[in-house]
């Protein structure tokens, strides 16, 4: 398995963010990763992951918290 693979397969995941994530990071396959905007993030966002690697996850917000 060639590496940055499992990096790769989270591109185009969309979650909603909780605020424990924007602390702490969030766990994908049991590996922890933080998170990287271009614009501030709040609790409830639905993001969608643009990139990854093993620094960290950057994601856009799709639909901000109501």
């Amino acid at each position: 398995m060639q590496e940055g693979y499992l990096e790769q397969r989270l591109i185009g995941q969309r979650f909603e963010l909780k605020s424990a994530d924007l602390t702490d990071g969030i766990a994908f396959y049991g590996i922890f990763y933080h998170i990287h905007a271009a614009t501030p993030l709040h609790a409830g966002d639905l993001v969608e992951i643009v990139q990854a690697n093993a620094h960290g996850l950057t994601v856009t917000v799709v639909a901000p918290h109501q």
